[in-house]
């Protein structure tokens, strides 16, 4: 299995003095290191545990958290790659580093240019994989595409297409999203002065969703799984997701290095916001049982499938019934509420739940780093009945207060 690990050599011994932070990669008998463009002061690095003292200094998060992105990076080129040669982490973390380096642009064809930029993008698996998607559909479409054919016309054509394909109204604005991104980019890069691409609508439908409420979250936490060690792993870490609202690629953050008194400080992942969560009782109870760790995260497909197993076990068998536009035809199927449960949802559980129980909005939004109340109030799942739930609750507590 590929490891990753940040190191320090030195013959320093002065410990105000800053030190190079090197990056080793180990899988089988591959075995090589090399420079992170990072540095430490001295007197903040263990070198006999090589790693970070349990000292607090100031810049510490946003280094931690740029080691563990380099560190993903790395591990998903890994995974990507065929064979892993002599100067292969020298190269990777290198076109990480210094992206511009290694996006051409001379007699590049356009869907070439996608790809070397695609290659070199920082981004963790989870945010590149659409990229892919998009560029096949776009050139399964259209092969001698190039940027200045990207018109209006191109526009309908490419949705009639992919609707004709069977794709839902939400996949198809998540393909035009991404040719946007890839237009944007390559114009920001002076390679076309192509702009109607600009004008190009996402036409998408509220994706149906489910959350988990906290007696079904009880009903999961009661569960007896020692007997399946790696359900009861995933059942732990999604319960921390449940109970802090932290997405699937922050929850490895939550660990005793990055708590302090009864809070949580971390810098989620996906928009570098710094968030400060209070520790609930089942966060703190679990990470006692793992030594103040979560244990090692295994892959989001994974994940969605042993949480399946997890929910079906604790009986989350109500019925729900999910519509969506597919082919243009809309459609519609039931399923069993174990069946819909996905990493997602904790963090999705952990905003509808405080927000039924009468938490301001804002302050919810603080925690999960929403950045406007038009895009919490279309992320939390609360029905029609539950709305008028909240408000009878609300006039009888108003009542027994007069």
């Amino acid at each position: 299995m590929a490891k990753v690990y940040f190191k320090v050599l030195t013959k320093i011994q002065d410990p105000h003095k800053d030190v190079n932070i090197r990056i080793r990669f180990k899988e089988g008998k591959i075995d090589q290191s090399t420079i992170t463009g990072e540095s430490v002061r001295l007197r903040y690095w263990d070198l006999d545990k090589q790693c970070f003292r349990r000292t607090h200094f100031k810049g510490k998060d946003q280094l931690t958290s740029r080691l563990k992105k380099l560190e993903y990076h790395v591990l998903e080129k890994a995974a990507q790659s065929d064979s892993i040669k002599k100067g292969w982490l020298l190269l990777v973390v290198d076109q990480y580093l210094h992206p511009q380096k290694y996006i051409q642009k001379s007699d590049q064809s356009m869907f070439e240019w996608i790809e070397a930029w695609i290659d070199v993008s920082p981004n963790t698996y989870h945010a590149i994989r659409p990229y892919h998607s998009a560029l096949k559909n776009i050139r399964d479409f259209r092969p001698d595409l190039d940027w200045n054919k990207i018109d209006v016309e191109f526009y309908y054509d490419f949705v009639r297409y992919l609707t004709k394909l069977g794709y839902s109204k939400n996949t198809i604005a998540s393909r035009i999203k991404n040719l946007k991104v890839f237009c944007n980019a390559s114009y920001e890069r002076n390679l076309h002065q192509n702009i109607a691409y600009q004008s190009f609508k996402k036409q998408t439908e509220d994706s149906f969703n489910i959350y988990l409420n906290e007696e079904e979250l009880a009903s999961i936490f009661k569960l007896d799984l020692s007997d399946k060690p790696h359900l009861e792993r995933v059942r732990d870490i999604f319960l921390v997701g449940c109970w802090t609202g932290c997405r699937f690629s922050d929850l490895f953050k939550v660990n005793k290095e990055n708590i302090s008194g009864e809070f949580i400080h971390l810098e989620q992942q996906k928009t570098q916001k710094r968030v400060i969560i209070p520790l609930h009782l089942v966060v703190k109870t679990i990470l006692d049982k793992y030594n103040g760790k979560l244990p090692e995260m295994i892959s989001n497909q994974k994940f969605n499938s042993y949480i399946k197993e997890v929910c079906k076990m604790a009986e989350l068998k109500g019925k729900v019934s999910k519509n969506i536009t597919k082919g243009g035809e809309r459609t519609a199927e039931t399923l069993e509420k174990w069946q819909m449960v996905r990493s997602h949802t904790a963090r999705r559980s952990f905003a509808t739940n405080l927000y039924k129980s009468g938490f301001p909005s804002i302050s919810i939004m603080a925690i999960t780093g929403h950045k406007t109340e038009k895009a919490f109030y279309s992320y939390i799942k609360v029905k029609e009945e539950e709305h008028a739930e909240m408000l009878l609750k609300h006039w009888s507590s108003s009542i027994v207060d007069s």
